[in-house]
C-alpha cells in the first residue's frame, strides 16, 4: 500500500464509510512497526456501534500520540488532514524502501544481520519520533526523546542497540560516535562487520561496514542517521580513522567483499 485514500472522514464523530475505514484499516496495518506491540486489525469496514471503543479508533489514537505527538488525539481521520498528510508520507517511505534491493555480502560478522533487519527505519519530523529509533537511544544511554535534529544524532545508540541483541556491553557514553573507538580490539584495515569511527563536522560518525568498491576506493557502510535512516551509503574509504570488532572476534579470517546491491551516496549525519 503506498497511500491512503479516503472520501470521507473516519474514526470517531466521523462519516465511516465502509470502503474508507477499510483503507483506513489497510493503512494502519501497512505502518504497524510504528505501532508497537500493537496487533494487525481485521479490514472488515466497521467500527461497531460504538466506534469510539473500537481497535481500529484506539489504534487511530496511539498512531496520532506516538507520530503527531498529539497530548489528546481526537481519533479521527480528516480528508487531507495532518494524520492522513502523515500517514501517506510514512507510507511512502515504506514505498521507497521496499524498492531498493539491499543484499548484503556473506559474512562471518553475526551481528550485521540485525543491523541489516532494520534498514528502512527513518526520522519522524518535528516533535513525535520513530519508536524504534527510540529503542535504540536506550541502548546508547541517550536521554533524547526526539529523533530528529542536530542534537540527537543517533548513530552511535543504533551501533549500541545492535551488539547488545547479541550480547555485546556497549562502550560508555555509546551515544558519542568517536567514544566506539574505545570498543572491542582495533584491526588495522577494514572487514565486513568491522565498526567504522570517523570525524565529521561538529563530531563524529559511526557505521558497519558491509563492503567495499570495485576499485578499492569507496566502502559502504550501514549506519544510523544517515541522511535520516538507517541505510546503506558510500564513502570514500579514507574517511574513516579507525575499525573496531569485538575482543572475541577473529578477524584474521574475515574479507572486505565487494559490495554491489544498492546504496545511497554519503549525506547528512547530523
Amino acid at each position: 500500500m503506498t497511500s491512503l485514500r479516503i472520501t470521507g472522514s473516519v474514526g470517531i464523530a466521523a462519516k465511516n464509510n465502509v470502503n474508507d475505514v477499510k483503507a483506513v484499516q489497510m493503512a494502519l496495518n501497512a505502518l504497524n512497526n510504528l505501532l508497537i506491540s500493537t496487533p494487525k486489525l481485521t479490514v472488515d469496514g466497521r467500527l461497531g456501534s460504538k466506534p469510539e471503543t473500537s481497535k481500529t479508533v484506539s489504534a487511530i489514537k496511539l498512531f496520532q500520540k506516538k507520530q503527531l505527538g498529539m497530548v489528546n488525539p481526537d481519533g479521527k481521520i480528516d480528508v487531507n488532514g495532518n494524520t492522513q498528510r502523515t500517514i501517506n508520507t510514512l507510507l511512502a517511505n515504506n514505498a521507497a524502501s521496499a524498492t531498493k534491493t539491499i543484499v548484503l555480502p556473506t559474512t562471518t560478522a553475526y551481528w550485521l544481520k540485525t543491523a541489516e533487519a532494520e534498514i528502512g527505519q527513518k526520522e519522524v519530523a518535528g516533535t513525535a519520533a520513530n519508536p524504534r529509533i527510540l529503542e535504540y537511544f536506550s541502548a546508547g544511554k541517550f536521554w533524547g526523546t526526539d529523533d530528529s535534529g542536530g542534537k540527537n544524532a543517533w548513530c552511535g545508540c543504533f551501533v549500541a542497540w545492535v551488539m547488545k541483541q547479541h550480547g555485546f556491553e556497549p562502550v560508555k557514553n555509546a551515544f558519542r560516535a568517536k567514544e566506539w573507538v574505545n570498543f572491542g580490539k582495533q584491526i588495522s584495515t577494514p572487514v565486513s562487520g568491522a565498526i567504522g569511527i570517523k570525524s565529521r563536522s561538529g563530531g563524529g560518525h559511526v557505521a558497519f561496514v558491509v563492503g567495499q568498491s570495485a576499485d578499492g576506493n569507496y566502502l559502504f557502510m550501514l549506519g544510523g542517521n544517515q541522511s535520516n535512516s538507517v541505510q546503506v551509503s558510500r564513502y570514500k574509504k579514507d574517511v574513516w580513522d579507525h575499525f573496531v570488532v569485538p575482543s572475541s572476534y577473529n578477524a584474521d579470517n574475515a574479507t572486505l567483499p565487494v559490495y554491489t546491491s544498492s546504496a545511497e551516496n554519503a549525506g547528512s549525519e547530523a
